[in-house]
């Protein structure tokens, strides 16, 4: 499990079971339709979906994914940061308390500003998921 409760899930992750769901022709035309719009398979679709509402995260694209992006930019910024901090540390070439604390701070509010931000994408698409599926039953 991850932060927040959120279950883990790889790359990588072995897809091998299936799932049966029957549908109106009404739905699956509108699945069909769906997922051919978004140049996506009907599974993957399906796949989105039971990832959002179930608590594993959205799948980002588009904007969303430019920001996920620029947001592994800043956090890759801060371990690089850290590590310098660390080596300085470990060589013996101590800064001035007040400079090490205000950088380790900025390096907290932007890891804080990170998450922050990264879990209220995951939220706010958790819950336009789960309202989809409450509005459709």
């Amino acid at each position: 499990m991850m932060a927040g409760g959120r279950p883990k899930l790889s790359l990588r992750t072995k897809r091998d079971r299936v799932v049966h769901v029957r549908l109106s022709e009404g739905e699956l035309s509108a699945l069909t339709s769906f997922a051919t719009s978004h140049n996506l398979t009907t599974s993957e679709v399906l796949r989105r979906l039971v990832r959002q509402a179930s608590g594993f995260g959205p799948t980002f694209d588009g904007d969303a994914a430019k920001g996920i992006r620029a947001n592994v930019v800043q956090l890759r910024k801060a371990g690089v940061n850290l590590n310098q901090i660390t080596r300085a540390l470990n060589s013996g070439r101590a800064p001035g308390y007040a400079d090490l604390t205000g950088g380790v701070e900025r390096l907290a509010r932007i890891v804080a500003g990170q998450i922050d931000m990264l879990e209220g994408l995951c939220a706010r698409a958790r819950e336009r998921a789960s309202q989809k599926v409450v509005r459709d039953v």
